[in-house]
């Protein structure tokens, strides 16, 4: 019988629909997100094959891995999907863990979207408050400790008692989580907050139970230490590849039919610090492309992240990720690229290992020059740009929209995201004091003309590029469904971000009063629209 069961909320347990870009959209407040859209395609449930999670998110399979490792049988750890806890839960459950990415809707897309939406709970909370409600109710009957951990858990810090949390487990699970569980097992006292060690690549085991999507780590940490960025609080290493083909190879073997590599910078691969290492950035896609055409996996080998200073280092890289996955205007990748500003003062304050080995006054060409790179090697990147750092001037914001303007000149194929800063735990910018969550009256006109700038690039090349980003939904009639609510979401868009220009208050006068959750919402908003 299990002792120790691992789960998470719907928001983050579920495949998208075989589309990761997807779960962007549970970001919204729930009330902007028909139900049936979101449980049939944003997050429909996973069901129990045998009694487990036929696949699960990366993360619950690293922690169940790691306690396999240190020692517990497979019988003694289980992954299950929140909508069956009530099913498997019982007596002899001592233990059990939660992973959770954004439970109060604070992360940054979550809080910039509550911000120009005018705000309201979004998706991420809303499963989170179903699953704690759940969870509190088997608790009260079967006595077990709750741990909780996850990137999101430090929006939970002094919530421990609203959600019955015991342990709050912020950091790496591999070394510290499996001894939390045995003093819990022992009828130890273990403390309200943990973190945990880092180990050497040597020490992550790999995953036992299929990851959804086929995401596997290739590198953890990031070693440029922007100030407003958690990843780069944890040490950088490489996975070993041995590691890595045996995790696809056990995703292919368990009917996983796509591979996606993630990473805070995929040309860092190998590398050792910033110096990049281009040899074993090609071994590492010889070796995948090798294993997906064993297993007849036809889609390029995705992967999460890249930085525009690696990539002008590793051009030949570039190049050759490219080749080797056959890409072309009608076959892209969709990596995120931190462009956070066009201002080299707040390059030089926040993130001046961004752009190394270049400076910070040589960002802008930087982001063109990369840009160009990217675009011809069929890279159609999500940029991400933030607004709202403590000191930013008006002048600061006039830079960021010359540069986005200059990236439209140029052609782009891209987005460009704006994001508010948020103070995320742990990081550098929250160690320092900043603890602000800043709303659009609290910004210069400067700063909302930045974000109109990015939205509007968005929307222009999201009316291009919809269709192919949208490719990748496994279900026919499910692609035909988002495919045309996505046109439908563009054009909205559109009338949304022409309001905020003219008058800022129409988020409170008019978007915050917005809710399609149910089908006669939906009818109605749709109604008013064509009024």
């Amino acid at each position: 019988m299990p002792k120790i069961i691992l789960t998470s909320d719907q928001a983050t347990f579920t495949d998208f629909s075989g589309s990761d870009a997807l779960g962007f959209g549970l970001c919204l407040p729930y009330r902007l997100v028909p139900a049936f859209v979101q449980y049939k395609v944003l997050s429909p449930p996973v069901q129990l094959v045998d009694d487990r999670a036929p696949f699960a998110p990366y993360s619950l399979c690293k922690v169940e891995a790691a306690l396999l490792a240190s020692g517990f049988k497979r019988d003694e750890v289980l992954i299950v999907p929140p909508n069956y806890l009530s099913n498997v839960i019982d007596k002899d459950v001592a233990v059990v863990g939660v992973h959770v990415l954004d439970p109060m809707g604070l992360a940054p897309v979550s809080w910039t979207l509550r911000v120009l939406t005018g705000g309201g709970v979004t998706c991420t909370r809303y499963e989170f408050e179903r699953l704690m409600k759940t969870i509190k109710n088997l608790k009260k009957k079967y006595g077990f400790k709750l741990v909780v951990g996850g990137p999101g858990v430090w929006q939970l810090r002094g919530l421990e008692d609203k959600y019955g949390i015991d342990v709050i487990f912020e950091g790496e699970a591999e070394l510290t989580f499996p001894k939390i569980v045995k003093d819990i097992l022992e009828g130890k006292e273990v403390p309200r907050h943990v973190w945990g060690e880092s180990p050497p690549p040597s020490l992550i085991p790999p995953i036992v139970t299929p990851s959804r999507n086929g995401i596997v780590q290739v590198t953890r940490g990031c070693p440029r230490r922007c100030r407003f960025c958690s990843p780069t609080m944890f040490n950088f290493r490489s996975i070993p590849l041995e590691t890595i083909l045996k995790e696809i190879e056990f995703n292919l073997r368990s009917g996983i039919r796509a591979i996606g590599l993630t990473t805070e910078d995929i040309l860092l691969y190998g590398a050792n610090g910033l110096n990049i290492n281009v040899d074993a950035i090609k071994k590492l896609f010889d070796n995948v492309i090798r294993l997906a055409r064993k297993y007849h996996v036809t889609d390029p080998i995705g992967f999460s992240h890249v930085t525009l200073s690696s990539a002008l280092v590793a051009k030949e890289a570039v190049k050759y990720i490219s080749e080797v996955n056959e890409l072309s205007s009608d076959r892209p990748m969709f990596p995120q690229v931190g462009l956070e500003s066009g201002s080299p003062r707040i390059v030089a304050k926040y993130f001046g290992g961004k752009p190394y080995p270049w400076k910070p006054s040589e960002w802008w060409d930087v982001v063109i020059n990369g840009s160009k790179l990217l675009n011809n090697n069929y890279w159609y990147p999500c940029y991400t740009y933030i607004i709202g750092f403590p000191d930013a001037t008006p002048d600061d914001y006039i830079l960021t929209i010359e540069l986005i303007d200059r990236l439209r000149e140029e052609g782009f194929k891209g987005w460009t995201f704006p994001l508010i800063l948020v103070p995320i735990g742990g990081t550098l910018i929250e160690r320092s004091g900043y603890k602000e969550f800043l709303t659009l009256k609290k910004l210069p006109q400067e700063a909302i003309d930045a974000m109109v700038a990015g939205w509007s690039l968005s929307i222009r090349f999201s009316y291009e590029i919809y269709p192919k980003v949208l490719s990748g939904i496994k279900n026919p009639l499910t692609r035909r469904i988002m495919t045309a609510l996505a046109k439908k979401a563009i054009d909205a868009m559109v009338e949304w971000m022409k309001g905020i220009k003219n008058d800022p208050e129409v988020i409170e006068k008019v978007y915050s009063k917005v809710n399609i959750r149910t089908l006669r919402g939906l009818v109605k908003a749709m109604a008013l629209q064509y009024k």
